[in-house]
């Protein structure tokens, strides 16, 4: 048996032992993800994320310049996990992880039905992880950092990633204010213990990794949005990301306004 198969339901098994503030956090996540992967109730999302074509292929050519030949953890895995991206890219082993059983089981059979053999699926809570240290030359997710206590998750990050190993995320930032007000006009789209990533959270991460390199996008690009549908969408699109690509890099400041953020985590700091 490889030495990075848990032994047992992470999840099911740490709860008890938790206070109950923080098991009542795991188990309004798990409902929350349940309903959102069996309901699909964040659809209206999609007009926005349409959007966001350049920031996942960000993340994604990071995914395809790390996983080759190496050991690849999911965190946050089921509809729109990169688990099978991973396995047709050259990953050696993939294994997702998910406190949600639902997102488990829609993993696996997207795992079934691409073919791929080499992933493997756990129900485990992201911030008590239950694999030996040094276990991963990858670890990634998408919009799932923002969901943890971030000083758990970035320790067990740390921890199981391999030497030279890289950690990425593709997460939404939490400074714009027109943003912020659509998210609280919507809490019906949200968890309540979700929160989105702040400047200070990406200084917290350099307390625990040497290299943090965060990549912004999605300002003015949002503005692409009514053009869906029309055939000039892709024009506008690519205008848009072209003028938030200049800004970010001349006034520095409007990072912070950016809807999400790409970031790269290397060269763990020992604790």
């Amino acid at each position: 048996m490889s030495t990075t198969t848990p032994q047992r339901d992470a999840a099911a098994d740490t709860e008890p032992m938790l206070a109950a503030g923080e098991a009542a956090r795991y188990s309004r996540e798990r409902e929350a993800h349940n309903k959102y992967f069996s309901e699909g109730t964040r659809k209206t999302l999609d007009k926005y994320y349409n959007t966001t074509h350049q920031s996942r292929a960000s993340y994604e050519s990071v995914l395809l310049s790390r996983c080759r030949n190496g050991a690849a953890l999911e965190y946050g895995c089921g509809t729109g996990s990169h688990s099978v991206f991973l396995a047709r890219n050259g990953a050696t082993r993939v294994v997702g992880i998910d406190l949600s059983d639902v997102a488990i089981e829609k993993a696996r059979e997207a795992a079934k039905l691409g073919g791929v053999d080499q992933a493997e699926y756990f129900r485990m809570n992201a911030e008590t992880l239950d694999f030996p240290d040094a276990s991963f030359d990858l670890i990634c997710g998408t919009a799932i950092l923002h969901h943890l206590d971030l000083r758990r998750a970035l320790n067990e990050l740390g921890r199981v990633l391999r030497p030279g190993g890289t950690a990425a995320f593709l997460e939404p930032l939490g400074h714009n204010p027109v943003i912020n007000l659509y998210r609280r006009l919507t809490p019906n789209l949200r968890t309540v213990d979700e929160h989105p990533l702040r400047m200070d959270d990406l200084a917290l991460a350099r307390a625990y990794f040497s290299s943090v390199k965060p990549r912004y996008f999605g300002l003015q690009s949002l503005m692409a949005t009514p053009f869906q549908g029309r055939s000039c969408f892709k024009n506008v699109l690519g205008a848009l990301q072209a003028a938030d690509s200049t800004l970010f890099r001349v006034a520095p400041f409007t990072r912070r306004y950016a809807w999400q953020v790409v970031l790269v985590l290397e060269k763990p700091i020992k604790r």
